[in-house]
């Protein structure tokens, strides 16, 4: 237990402190819908829409659908597709196909304080060829007493065969139910590049809106 803790708490310090070249402010929006449809076996479809820029430009659209099993208390799995659209800097579009696998783990420390580790497998196919990433991500979760508040904080890393670790993104969050059935949650987050001409470090805010059926 104490080793999976200072794991977390390495990354989470290394994230927070990279460099790069470029700076950008962008936000991100996204709505789901999740539908349980039979017994552990969950449905979700998400649509969302990234600004850069300063968030004065597209960046990219996607939609995604996805289907997660529970296999236990702690362990659940997915699988996933996701169709994205993609805006370059002189606005001409290209097109993105993903598909991906995640096996999940979550558990607590106590009560209100929990942690996860997400791992991802995905494919992206466009029409330069496909590329092949592994995604890792650590969050640490605390329920705030005496409210409807959940806060966490992630790191997830995006490795290639060929560069390594080429990404990092560093998360702090805010959640909140809206309804019994609807909930709202608002992120700050920093993304940074690696092992790229002119590497990027850029600063997002995310609004998501989800609704369980």
């Amino acid at each position: 237990m104490r080793t999976i803790q200072n794991s977390i708490l390495l990354l989470l310090f290394f994230s927070f402190t990279g460099f790069a070249q470029e700076n950008d402010f962008q936000t991100w929006y996204s709505v789901s819908l999740n539908k349980k449809i039979i017994k552990k076996t969950n449905f979700s479809v998400k649509t969302g829409l990234r600004l850069r820029e300063n968030s004065s430009l597209y960046a990219k659209q996607f939609a995604d659908v996805k289907i997660k099993r529970k296999y236990n208390k702690r362990i659940s799995y997915a699988v996933g597709y996701r169709y994205i659209n993609k805006w370059d800097v002189a606005l001409n579009i290209s097109y993105q196909n993903r598909f991906y696998a995640d096996v999940n783990y979550k558990n607590k420390f106590s009560k209100r304080f929990s942690y996860a580790v997400r791992n991802r497998w995905q494919i992206g196919v466009d029409s330069f060829g496909y590329k092949k990433t592994l995604r890792q991500k650590f969050a640490l979760d605390y329920n705030i007493n005496k409210t409807k508040l959940t806060s966490s904080i992630a790191t997830e890393y995006f490795l290639t065969f060929e560069d390594g670790i080429n990404k990092l993104r560093s998360t702090i969050a805010l959640g909140y139910p809206l309804a019994k059935k609807l909930d709202f949650e608002l992120t700050y987050r920093i993304q940074q590049e690696f092992y790229v001409n002119n590497p990027q470090t850029l600063f997002i805010f995310e609004a998501k809106l989800a609704y369980n059926l």
